[in-house]
């Protein structure tokens, strides 16, 4: 006997709701851990062979402790630099927008992960909203807005070009400036979940009957237009605008409730052939909960580098990979897990002065002879001022008092000192890696980084 069976996008609103609420990852065996703390990393200052053309990111264990080795900052990420977004859809004039039905997956996606039915949209004024009606497939020419005096009492837009827009929400300023870019738009996760119980609209409510034919003959003064709503809600009510004998659109003058189905004709002694379709609104009602209405799939994380971060990181340096770390530890607080803002993870070795140039930045140094190192590493800094190496990619531990090597500019200083890294390396579980073309750092230079998660 055959199965079929679909994974909705209520689990997918689930899954970010969890996410921002109570996070968990999968790890190994694919399993689900809790999400006690989580770092974003920059690592690999080494370019790549094709830089224009990073390669896709590798999974397989010898490739994630490369990356482990070759991470030289963490940075933890705080509740509020996590939201949820949904694709960006601006309103533009001219452009013919899909419609809310309640009969069509409004959520479907493209072989690329865009939504293929652009049902809402944001204004120049950052207010989101959806459209009910399309004016049978005609282009949009009046931007949707919301203040007094341009809408209903169920928070209706309706331009001179025909569309109905429901308000759903205003994006708030501090969200945007974190979280929305040219592809992604915040939406604010509420407290409302669907729910018939609170709200008149309950089941559903009807908020538009869309006209899709107009009909003819139908002539008020002679006989009572009437707008016949059956379903199996109650409350629902509408009256036709009648225009030369034809029925130019229908005002909802109650849009009632509890309804799960629901269809709309017109009864009159005078005219026919006036075709009427209505869509039942989300449990709740239009507007209830944006999150799961607008199809919420996706959760941004963002983090912010600023200059040194106090000292720990050089700012004349590039890197070409970054991601997020999963419940690390440090030798402070293990087995616990690690909980300091940020963390360099570098080993750091004061040298001697000497006359040579010094060392320079990707160069393996090492320590003992050159066909059997005790000690290597990868230069991720040289200050020639304070004659500080920061190393990532190290092996071994290194000797004080001991020349060190450089196989590049085959300069050689006597190590003084060294401080190991408190953050533990190949702790945690690596859950993103994106490979990049080089970013180069600068003195004065923020980097914020968006890492955007679908489900």
């Amino acid at each position: 006997m055959a199965n079929k069976n679909i994974l909705t996008n209520g689990s997918k609103v689930s899954q970010i709701e969890l996410m921002y609420y109570a996070p968990v990852a999968v790890v190994p065996p694919y399993l689900t851990e809790p999400i006690n703390v989580m770092y974003c990393f920059l690592a690999k200052p080494l370019p790549w062979p094709d830089e224009i053309n990073p390669p896709v990111p590798a999974t397989n264990l010898k490739s994630l402790k490369e990356v482990h080795r070759n991470i030289f900052i963490v940075k933890k990420i705080k509740t509020n630099d996590i939201s949820p977004v949904i694709q960006r859809i601006d309103w533009t004039s001219g452009i013919t927008y899909d419609y809310f039905q309640d009969d069509v997956d409004m959520f479907g996606k493209d072989q690329n992960g865009y939504i293929t039915q652009n049902f809402y949209v944001k204004n120049k004024y950052d207010q989101v909203f959806k459209c009910l009606w399309n004016n049978n497939d005609q282009p949009s020419t009046v931007e949707p807005y919301f203040e007094p005096g341009t809408y209903t009492a169920n928070k209706m837009f309706q331009g001179a070009d025909g569309y109905k827009w429901k308000f759903m929400y205003t994006i708030d300023t501090g969200l945007k400036l974190k979280f929305m870019d040219k592809e992604w738009m915040p939406v604010a996760v509420g407290s409302n979940t669907p729910n018939p119980l609170v709200t008149t609209a309950g089941a559903g409510s009807i908020d538009v009957i869309n006209v899709n034919a107009g009909g003819s003959g139908y002539d008020p003064g002679n006989s009572v237009v009437q707008v016949v709503i059956t379903g199996d809600g109650s409350g629902a009510t509408a009256t036709a605008n009648v225009q030369n004998g034809i029925i130019r659109d229908i005002i909802i003058t109650n849009p009632g409730g509890n309804y799960s189905y629901a269809s709309a004709n017109i009864v009159s002694g005078f005219g026919a052939n006036a075709v009427l379709t209505l869509s039942t609104s989300p449990v709740g009602g239009h507007g209830f909960d944006p999150f799961s209405e607008l199809g919420c799939a996706h959760v941004m994380m963002t983090c912010e580098f600023e200059g040194t971060e106090g000292g720990l990181l050089p700012t004349d340096i590039d890197f070409h990979q970054l991601g997020l770390i999963v419940n690390p530890t440090t030798k402070q607080y293990n087995p616990t897990y690690a909980n300091g803002v940020v963390y360099s993870t570098t080993t750091d070795i004061v040298v001697a002065a000497g006359s040579d140039i010094g060392f320079a930045t990707d160069e393996v140094i090492y320590q003992g002879p050159v066909d059997n190192p005790t000690f290597t590493a990868t230069v991720l800094y040289f200050n020639v001022s304070t004659n500080l190496l920061k190393l990532i990619n190290t092996r071994g531990v290194p000797v004080i008092n001991s020349p060190i090597f450089g196989q590049t500019t085959n300069s050689t200083r006597t190590v003084l000192s060294y401080n190991l890294p408190n953050f533990a390396t190949y702790s945690g579980h690596l859950a993103y890696i994106e490979n990049r073309t080089g970013v180069q750092r600068s003195d004065d230079g923020i980097e914020q980084l968006k890492f955007v998660l679908g489900f």
